[in-house]
């Protein structure tokens, strides 16, 4: 079906306009006192001579405070609270923008590196952070050190930009004396949110929140009533709108029990995601560079819209080993990868196109009545498409869950939303662009004032023409009644024959004022005209703004069902994009299992196999098969590349992607730990063996059975006898586990490895398949297989790299001798120096300088150079 055949059957299943009108008259007829207490702000009253025309506006004129809206509309505001107690961590944060509040119900977090504090300030990346004074000194370094940090790292992503500036990450540490655990339960149970039921007591409020909130999580209610009573101290100066009031849309429970844990190294060494890729930087849908980026993130990014961009940053951001969200998502790609789906995949594709960021903050810009018409054809667009989505997902509800989820999220208050719009809004009429236009028959008495308007040319004209059959005196010859702001109606007298004296008083007319050489006077008919009709402009605004008021405060009050739509149609624009990347470059669907297992057959890496003629290779670890994988081959043979293949499929597996390999069985995994050499160790004034050295550490300490461990050449940084030693130890440590080892791989080019290490069924050799040619040189198979190698051929690496040939022969000849355990010969240069270096010795020693001798030295000097 195409999507045109598509949109007319949802038209034709639209409840009729009597339905929709009879709907809206109730909510327009709800508190009509509302009508005298908004109208709309910076609207210039009516200007008229005669036609009473509204000036036009100049279209040049912008809203700084809409600008200021436009600028963070795609960054989220996080207030984050965290309190740490007897080895618990409680949480709760609030998103300014979508005014949606997150709690995370106590979690045990170790008072030594706070694993889970840091993973939480991760994924929320928090422009306030909130905490309490008594807690452990500990716990406060380690926030401390986040938030400096990330200011750091917002620094120097800001640097060369235009931005408006980098994001300084605001900490306060609030008294504990006066934000005590009573006082913050107090303020939790007063919480009022948007979605509770309607005219809820305070009984009825509690139950609600009940079922929401485990109130046995006590360090959780302390961080939330911290949380809120932060809010309301603070938002005038933490909100957009200071003279608003904070809301809260809904209540949501996050966990942090099912996620892969992942530092930032891990993410910077495999290419993950990168900072100046984040959704709020990047053009959504631009295929272009994504091949050159080198991140995963850009290359998966065929999102169509920007929350799927988001939302695809936040689930790479939150790898989860829940199965059950894994194959939900599986089943996503697996419907789309179908032949026979390929129109329903096309219609939600265009669909998604139109589906834009829906905030608290946007809608308190309608509310306002600073939105634009773009701005309501941008909303319409939104909700009509995730409409038509739910809608193309109806038919297929069964199969997919998450199709289910979004027909479920629909809810007939989100469709009359839409109706709402459509039967409110006139797209077409456009006085500026500014301005919000009712169309006609909505409202009886806003037609009647429109008529009333319409008509007002032929009723000043009749009244200028009573005044002057009535009040006027013969001398006056031409006249017309006219409006002025702030003084209303005055009979403007143009003619007079003969022309009157400068103070000219008129029976029954009241003088007001002269302006090139026309009086105005305040007339019975003027009079008349000030009773009965007034500021028509003004009268329309009015009804107009409540008529917009009545219908914002509509979409504010089923605004949570409207986020959760767009959440969910993010969510499936994110598995379409997969859907794509898994099309294009012929991925499959790994089968994720609760045990311990890697089994990949035919792997590749997903940055690098369309760069260059990639060669696949299997990987299996566990289930049987040895656990630490010890992988050696010459310089350049694909060891780097083939480690973090290994992780990436991992990774993909638990995002729900499908994986570039032939067939995939991946074991859930607890961890993702790496350790890889990166540039970053200058930026932290820290060496490269210091940083292998902390990246080991955490290795050593996070990592259990189920997780995946890289080591890329630790122990380079050190010399060869402290990196053998340093490197066995650590392996020997995870091999002394037994049945409780990771998944290990490591390449080292530290060849005696092996004899430092026990026998052991979980250890296994491999290496990169090479051919040496005749001529010495070196070519590479980039193929795994079982064994181990002798040499690392560096000569043929660097002679690849272009080194200069007599430097690459020289190293050659060192290595030669050294192998057969025999001293390199020294260099030519090097021996003419010693000889040289000889006979100065020898003039120094001698009493008697005698010239001859020196003759005889130096000639001496001379047949020894020249046989060198």
């Amino acid at each position: 079906m195409s999507l045109l055949g598509f949109s007319r059957n949802i038209l034709s299943s639209t409840p009729s306009l009597t339905n929709v009108q009879v709907q809206f008259e109730s909510i327009l007829n709800e508190n009509s006192s509302d009508e005298e207490e908004f109208i709309r702000p910076n609207i210039p009253t009516a200007q008229s001579i005669a036609a009473v025309e509204k000036q036009p506006t100049n279209a040049m004129q912008t809203d700084s405070s809409a600008m200021q809206i436009d600028n963070f509309i795609d960054k989220d505001e996080i207030i984050l609270a965290m309190i740490w107690s007897n080895n618990q961590l409680g949480a709760a944060y609030y998103n300014i923008l979508t005014s949606e509040l997150f709690v995370m119900d106590d979690t045990y977090d170790d008072n030594i590196h706070f694993n889970i504090t840091k993973t939480l300030y991760k994924q929320c990346q928090p422009r306030y952070v909130v905490t309490i004074s008594g807690t452990s000194d500990e716990f406060l370094t380690t926030i401390e050190t986040l938030v400096t940090s990330e200011t750091s790292s917002e620094l120097n992503r800001s640097q060369g930009t235009s931005s408006t500036g980098p994001m300084q990450v605001s900490l306060r540490v609030m008294r504990k004396r006066e934000h005590g655990f009573d006082r913050c339960y107090h303020r939790v149970r007063c919480l009022k949110l948007e979605s509770e039921p309607v005219n809820a007591n305070n009984v009825e409020r509690l139950i609600f929140l009940q079922g929401l909130l485990n109130f046995k999580s006590i360090v959780m209610i302390h961080a939330l009533g911290l949380l809120l009573i932060y809010i309301d101290q603070h938002w005038n100066n933490i909100a957009l709108d200071p003279s608003g009031r904070p809301s809260f849309a809904s209540l949501t429970s996050v966990t942090l029990r099912d996620i892969v844990m992942i530092n930032d190294d891990t993410y910077e060494a495999l290419n993950i995601v990168h900072a100046r890729h984040h959704p709020s930087l990047f053009k959504c849908g631009d295929v272009a560079s994504k091949k050159q980026s080198g991140s995963l993130f850009i290359f998966l990014n065929r999102c169509q819209s920007r929350p799927g961009a988001q939302f695809l940053w936040r689930t790479l951001r939150h790898p989860t080993r829940n199965i059950e969200i894994l194959n939900e998502r599986f089943e996503v790609i697996e419907f789309c990868l179908n032949s026979d789906n390929q129109s329903i995949v096309e219609n939600l594709t265009s669909c998604l196109k139109h589906v834009y960021r829906l905030t608290k903050v946007i809608l308190d810009r309608y509310l306002a009545q600073q939105a634009k018409i773009s701005d309501w054809r941008r909303l319409h667009k939104t909700i009509s498409s995730i409409i038509y989505i739910a809608d193309i997902c109806e038919k297929h509800r069964e199969k997919v869950k998450l199709f289910r989820k979004i027909v479920d999220s629909i809810t007939n208050e989100v469709r009359y939303v839409k109706y709402f719009i459509e039967y409110i809004v006139d797209f077409n009429a456009k006085r500026s662009e500014h301005d919000f236009i009712v169309r006609e028959n909505v409202d009886s008495h806003l037609d009647k004032l429109h008529q009333v308007r319409g008509t007002l040319p032929e009723t000043l004209t009749r009244m200028g023409e009573k005044d002057m059959k009535e009040n006027l005196p013969p001398s006056v010859t031409t006249c017309k009644m006219v409006y002025i702001p702030n003084i209303g109606y005055l009979l403007a007298i143009t003619g007079w024959n003969p022309s009157p004296t400068n103070n000219a008083d008129l029976p029954n007319l009241e003088f007001k004022f002269v302006s090139n050489n026309i009086r105005y006077y305040k007339s019975p008919s003027a009079k008349e005209l000030d009773d009965t009709i007034g500021d028509i402009l003004l009268r329309i605004n009015k009804r107009e703004s409540y008529i917009i008021l009545k219908l914002v405060k509509y979409i504010n009050k089923h605004a949570a069902l409207i986020f959760n739509a767009i959440q969910l149609c993010a969510e499936l624009d994110t598995l379409l994009a997969f859907y794509v990347v898994a099309r294009e470059y012929n991925y499959v669907k790994p089968n994720v299992v609760d045990r311990q297992i890697i089994a990949v057959e035919q792997g590749r890496h997903p940055l690098q196999e369309f760069l260059i003629a990639f060669v696949p290779n299997d990987t299996y670890s566990g289930d049987g098969k040895s656990l630490v994988k010890i992988l050696t081959g010459p310089n350049a043979s694909g060891k780097s590349t083939y480690l973090k293949q290994i992780a990436l499929i991992v990774f993909m597996a638990h995002i729900g992607c499908y994986v570039p390999a032939k067939s995939a069985t991946i074991g859930t995994v607890t961890h993702i730990l790496t350790q890889i050499t990166s540039m970053d160790s200058i930026a932290l004034n820290t060496s490269m063996f210091l940083q292998d050295m902390r990246q080991i550490n955490s290795a050593l300490y996070a990592s259990t059975p189920n997780s995946i461990v890289i080591l890329d050449e630790f122990g380079n940084g050190t010399s060869e006898v402290s990196g053998l030693s340093l490197l066995a130890a650590v392996l020997n440590n995870f091999v002394e586990r037994g049945i409780y080892c990771p998944h290990v791989f490591a390449a080292t080019h530290i060849h005696r490895i092996m004899s430092m290490l026990p026998q052991s069924p979980l250890i296994e050799e491999q290496t990169f398949q090479f051919i040496t040619n005749n001529d010495g040189s070196v070519a590479y198979l980039y193929r795994i297989s079982t064994g181990h190698a002798t040499r690392s051929f560096a000569h043929a690496a660097a002679r690849s790299a272009g080194l200069d040939e007599q430097v690459v022969k020289r190293a050659l000849e060192v290595y030669e001798k050294f192998k057969a355990g025999e001293l390199p010969s020294r260099l030519s240069e090097a021996a003419r120096q010693d000889i040289a270096a000889g006979i100065i010795e020898r003039l120094l020693e001698s009493e008697n300088f005698d010239l001859e001798e020196l003759k005889l030295l130096v000639l001496q000097v001379t047949e020894q150079s020249m046989s060198v």
